[in-house]
């Protein structure tokens, strides 16, 4: 089964003290290139930056000035289920998240 990586995402972050940051998360893929926004309520839009996906991983740069100027670098996964699993990285901290894609 192929893996379906172009349509937007439900994407839950597992943040610090059990809280769920829920946002959604839309990619394109272009070959080994990935494009797309990371919208949630609390952060706004962010453009994925320097995305790449190829063929098994998927891995992006976003920014965000909340609560201060930091770069999240994501990396991640898609099962045979269509379900993405993976982790960020910002500052010192390793942040997990999950993603399931969005029914049209």
């Amino acid at each position: 089964m192929s893996k379906v990586i172009d349509c937007s995402w439900d994407f839950v972050v597992k943040a610090p003290g059990g809280k769920e940051e829920k946002s959604v998360v839309t990619l394109k893929s272009d070959g080994a290139t990935l494009t797309g926004t990371m919208n949630s309520e609390e952060y706004g839009v962010q453009e994925i930056e320097d995305g790449k996906f190829d063929g098994e991983t998927l891995t992006w740069k976003s920014k965000t000035t909340k609560p201060m100027k930091l770069t999240l670098k994501y990396t991640a996964t898609v099962d045979d289920a269509n379900n993405m699993k993976g982790f960020i990285k910002v500052a010192m901290a390793k942040l997990k998240f999950s993603g399931t894609p969005i029914q049209a």
